[in-house]
């Protein structure tokens, strides 16, 4: 008898244990769920039944991430993988799949406790109007907004459009672009930029009804998932009159904005996501481009069909390693001589476009990662095959900003050059603007990887995008190649030649080098002399050339020190 009272006493404390415990998470939850190892439900709580149509008890023994919305479940299961491992899962924003159709944003946490190995909880909230998650560690989000990114949205959006279409729902995307964003900004201090960012963001994600997705494209291009009802009169006018109470001049900017018809027409998803991207981007590139003239799906269909031959060919050419390399100096101005050579690429097979619409094509279309590595493939072959014959030349290779944000081809470019290390110090990168980053300080620690291993790092094309004073700022690289733009116009321009003097003169106090491009003229190289610019590259000194050898003299290598790091250099050789 005293032993059964002594169970129920421990019984009955467990129970009010697990109360507390229960209750302490709904002091900040609306659901509660306990899983298992394989993320099966074993206990649930809470207002399971308004959010996904189920009774607690209804959803013992159903995946967790089933529960998720069909367009986050693989985020969402990425994200839950290494939970094990881990004490908490930090919290993001996800939707739940509800009766009807994706619920509101909850803010997701999960917690892993020591004491019971073979249980995860996971504890969901609703989140106010007014109230916004910091998503500066989810890679899906820009950090200054919190709305998605273009990639993300093209992903999301994909899905929602394919699950309103079976469920015989319209949707509508509208593409909205914000004019001289970019200069609006350049007149906020710090603190007033970033609290107009955060009200944008809110402006978008909240102004919206719960199935809407809203994008940031880029610092003047935005993006809106919605319904045929939605007012999107009326929220132009929201930003439009936030952005000019945030403009210290009390003007504010001009918003123009396209409404297409979000239908697929039976397009495959997984090619309707890289066309909804291209879509995207050539509304970003383009100025004049209207999207409203035909419904997305007409859009889909005629990009499906102009570009499914070339990403096939495209495949091809990369793979067979069907490219050409060609080659262009870099000539220290003091001496004249070459200091080394940019490797450019050239294609054939049918893909006659120009290099640059290729390069870009293939960011847009995901294929550049392939690109580069087999371009850096190619160029270690070249440098280990002179090496054999004595012949030594010190080469640039291009990386797009889309590779470098890319964690398998980082690891595998990064294995590559580790196999090949008594080549570094022949072999510098040069990190094109062509695809803005997002994430910098990621990257900026990829970069310290290659610059530790032995490889100077270039910022290519530096002044072309008004976040470049903001990539130097968080980017530690050893070089920065000024736009040939500024460059060419600088001679009748007298700001544009106080610009470059100022950005020559900062690189020099940051100990970075400078190389001026599409220098063609010899009274630009007295010019650059002036500015204290030690490097050029253009026509006056070189066409790009399929035979390194057509240049002379050869070039000698850079002093490099074994150890890790670079010396400063002043000239060819060093």
């Amino acid at each position: 008898m005293a032993q059964e009272k002594l169970q129920l006493e421990y019984m009955d404390t467990l129970k009010k244990e697990r109360d507390r415990f229960v209750a302490l998470a709904f002091c900040a939850a609306d659901i509660l769920f306990e899983v298992d190892k394989d993320q099966k439900i074993t206990y649930a709580a809470g207002a399971t039944k308004a959010l996904t149509d189920f009774q607690p008890h209804d959803v013992i023994g159903k995946s967790f991430i089933e529960l998720i919305d069909s367009a986050e479940r693989d985020y969402v299961g990425r994200r839950l993988e290494g939970l094990g491992s881990a004490n908490r899962l930090e919290p993001m924003m996800v939707r739940m799949s509800g009766p009807n159709g994706p619920t509101p944003r909850l803010m997701l946490t999960g917690y892993h406790l020591p004491d019971l190995p073979g249980s995860f909880f996971f504890a969901l909230r609703l989140t106010s109007k007014d109230e916004k998650l910091d998503d500066t560690n989810d890679p899906r989000r820009d950090t200054e907004t919190g709305l998605l990114n273009k990639e993300a949205f093209a992903e999301f959006a994909t899905q929602r459009i394919k699950d309103a279409e079976a469920e015989g729902e319209e949707l509508k995307v509208t593409m909205l672009r914000l004019e001289d964003m970019g200069d609006l900004r350049t007149r906020l201090d710090a603190e007033s930029d970033k609290d107009l960012m955060r009200t944008l963001g809110h402006c978008f994600d909240n102004g919206a009804g719960d199935r809407d997705v809203a994008a940031k494209f880029d610092d003047e291009n935005y993006g809106l998932l919605h319904d045929d009802g939605f007012d999107i009169v009326a929220l132009r006018e929201r930003l439009e009159s936030h952005l000019k109470a945030a403009d210290p001049t009390g003007v504010g900017i001009r918003i123009n904005s396209s409404t297409a018809a979000a239908d697929m027409n039976g397009a495959d998803p997984q090619d309707a996501v890289k066309a909804f991207l291209y879509t995207i981007n050539h509304y970003c590139a383009d100025p004049s481009s209207e999207p409203a003239i035909k419904s997305l799906g007409e859009n889909l269909d005629d990009l499906l069909a102009d570009t499914s031959e070339k990403m096939v060919k495209f495949r091809e050419m990369v793979s067979a390693d069907s490219f050409n390399a060609v080659f262009q100096p870099i000539v220290d101005l003091t001496t004249r001589e070459i200091h080394h050579y940019e490797v450019l690429a050239r294609f054939a097979g049918g893909l006659d476009r120009s290099p640059y619409e290729l390069i870009t094509f293939a960011e847009n279309m995901g294929l550049i990662c392939d690109f580069d590595f087999a371009m850096f493939r190619k160029v270690i072959g070249l440098l280990r095959g002179w090496r054999k014959k004595g012949q030594v030349f010190n080469l640039a290779v291009n990386l797009s900003g889309r590779s470098i944000e890319n964690a398998a081809f980082v690891d595998a470019l990064l294995k590559l050059l580790a196999k090949h290390d008594n080549l570094r110090g022949q072999l510098s990168i040069e990190i094109t603007e062509s695809a803005k980053i997002h994430d910098l300080p990621r990257v900026n620690e990829i970069i310290q990887k290659l610059r530790t291993a032995g490889h100077e790092v270039c910022l290519d094309d530096f002044g072309a995008g008004s976040a470049a004073l903001r990539y130097l700022h968080a980017l530690d690289v050893d070089i920065v190649k000024i736009d040939g733009v500024y460059i060419q116009e600088a001679h009748n321009d007298r700001k544009l030649r106080a610009f470059i003097k100022a950005i020559a003169g900062l690189c020099r106090e940051l100990d970075i080098d400078t190389i001026a491009e599409m220098v063609e003229e010899v009274a630009t190289v007295k010019f650059l002399k002036e500015c204290g610019i030690p490097y050029a590259q253009g026509y006056l000194f070189g066409k790009p050339a399929p035979d390194i050898f057509s240049f002379a003299p050869k070039s000698t290598p850079r002093k490099k020190v074994l150890s890790g790091g670079w010396s400063r250099k002043s000239g060819a050789g060093g």
